[in-house]
């Protein structure tokens, strides 16, 4: 296989990946019911659901050294914070891209926030605890309203 015969095999072949690259973006395209004021939702989602997921791994490494250390009452509020980290990296994608079930991960969202917020307050004394059931609460808040639109 000479020179030109290479090239023109790789540049089919780029041109091939190219297409198939742009296939996804044309193709995927916003419901048209969606309510206007879904961006600000959204936009909002996507400065929660961060806040809400660091918190929950700073609250997990933290559960889980409690755990380690022998009190195992902390193992449930561990749990409920590593379920919750998943749920709002989920909505953060969903929503970041305006998918079309944007209202559904936003409700799981909220009900994986609220039941680590519940977990977390368990353990009043704990500031960890504490702070990671405040930014659920305020995670529940924020896609309970994204829900509604």
């Amino acid at each position: 296989m000479n020179r030109r015969e290479v090239l023109a095999s790789l540049g089919s072949g780029a041109a091939v990946l190219v297409g198939v690259g742009a296939a996804p973006v044309v193709a995927e395209e916003k419901p048209k019911d969606k309510p206007k004021d879904t961006k600000d939702c959204c936009a909002e989602c996507g400065t929660t659901c961060p806040k809400c997921l660091a918190e929950c791994l700073k609250c997990y490494s933290h559960c889980a050294e409690m755990v380690a250390g022998g009190k195992k009452e902390y193992a449930d509020c561990m749990k409920a914070c590593l379920d919750c980290t998943e749920f709002c990296k989920l909505c953060m994608t969903i929503c970041g891209r305006g998918g079309a079930m944007m209202a559904l991960c936003c409700e799981a969202c909220a009900k994986a926030c609220e039941m680590c917020a519940k977990a977390c307050e368990k353990h009043p004394e704990d500031k960890t605890c504490t702070a990671c059931a405040k930014m659920c609460r305020e995670c529940v808040k924020c896609c309970n309203a994204c829900c509604k639109k």
